[in-house]
């Protein structure tokens, strides 16, 4: 079976794109006639991927430019494409198996595009109307995983594993489930504690893509937290961007030099090495560094579970509200080849909550 944006996605592998759309009101139209308009699209954008191949670097100018062209083009018919096959699914489900078709494939394209609350609502819709395509247990259980529920994701993974349909992120998520399950409960259990304390400072993050919302672990990462509360009321993250974001992984911001080389002129030590640190799930809060007690100002925002930096980062917080925004960041890797793309920005970060006492760094060396 061919899923919707599997053109667009070989491609990205070539050049970086704007994948994030936004779905709201989007002008109701025929799923026929969204469908077929998408379609040509998807097969020019099929077409360029066989000819940059084949083309010498030096006239490769033109595809890039056709390329970018069509991929707004794309964009712009996504939120279009996903309301008229969601009328079409609820008036009737069996009507038309392209419907159902497109509908897996923009649950698999929301899981890309680390959009993994949106990518469970649409499922939701196709397992309830009675979609049997095996492939659909992958996405949720991929989906699930990513936002931490992980009995969620055992059952459709299971489910998928049997089926013979995993893929091989959803092999990984497999295999990590029994230490994610034992790691969450705990994470679980010291949220339960500070959801009834209900003390933690917290800081309102505006980006360029909307507003989220952190609370930030004092009780284990105090001098991260000291150093990061005082670096926003000083205004230090007002207007620096988030200059790398990975698909799949997280977004990085903080460096006042967009680069990912500065920092606010001194370092903090690192306090991931405690045996009470926190671990990385869903929108983490986590210091970025360069090696051992070099961090200073950038942070990371983590888009699902990565334990492989479970005591190498301290973490130090997590979003409580805007995740939605995680997925909507402008993704964009400095290390890759092509022209970036622009960043997304904080616009303010103000602290809306904190404990009755002063917050500063405690420099290292100093």
């Amino acid at each position: 079976m061919r899923y919707c944006f599997c053109a667009l996605v070989t491609l990205s592998a070539f050049f970086p794109v704007t994948t994030t759309v936004n779905a709201e009101d989007a002008p109701a139209r025929s799923f026929n006639d969204v469908d077929a308009e998408w379609t040509k699209i998807n097969d020019q954008i099929s077409d360029l991927i066989a000819k940059y191949r084949t083309t010498p670097a030096a006239e490769r100018a033109a595809i890039i430019s056709n390329y970018n062209d069509l991929v707004e083009q794309s964009k712009k018919l996504v939120p279009q494409l996903r309301a008229a096959a969601i009328a079409a699914y609820q008036a009737d489900p069996g009507a038309d198996d392209r419907v159902e078709e497109r509908l897996v494939g923009l649950v698999a394209n929301d899981v890309r595009q680390d959009d993994f609350e949106a990518a469970l609502g649409l499922a939701k819709l196709l397992v309830d109307k009675g979609c049997k395509t095996p492939a659909l247990d992958t996405f949720i259980g991929v989906a699930a995983y990513c936002v931490d529920d992980f009995e969620t994701a055992e059952t459709h993974l299971k489910r998928a594993e049997a089926a013979n349909v995993l893929t091989q992120e959803a092999e990984i998520a497999l295999q990590d489930l029994p230490t994610a399950k034992a790691a969450w409960a705990a994470e679980q259990a010291t949220r339960a504690k500070e959801v009834e304390a209900n003390d933690l400072p917290r800081v309102r993050v505006e980006t360029s893509k909307g507003s989220l919302t952190v609370e930030l672990y004092e009780n284990e990462a105090p001098q991260a937290v000291g150093n990061f509360v005082s670096l926003v009321e000083s205004g230090f993250y007002d207007g620096l961007t988030f200059h790398r974001v990975l698909p799949g992984f997280m977004a990085q911001g903080g460096c006042p030099d967009g680069t990912g080389t500065g920092g606010p002129g001194y370092n903090i030590a690192c306090e991931c090495y405690q045996e009470n640190h926190r671990d990385h799930f869903r929108g983490t809060l986590s210091m970025a560094h360069a090696g051992r007690d070099t961090g200073g100002s950038q942070f990371f925002l983590t888009f699902k579970r990565t334990s492989h930096l479970d005591g190498r980062h301290t973490v130090f917080g997590r979003v409580i509200d805007g995740l939605e925004v995680l997925a909507k960041l402008q993704r964009r890797d400095p290390s890759g080849r092509g022209e970036l793309p622009e960043p997304d920005k904080i616009v303010k970060a103000e602290v809306i909550r904190k404990r009755d006492h002063e917050y500063k760094p405690t420099k290292v060396g100093g």
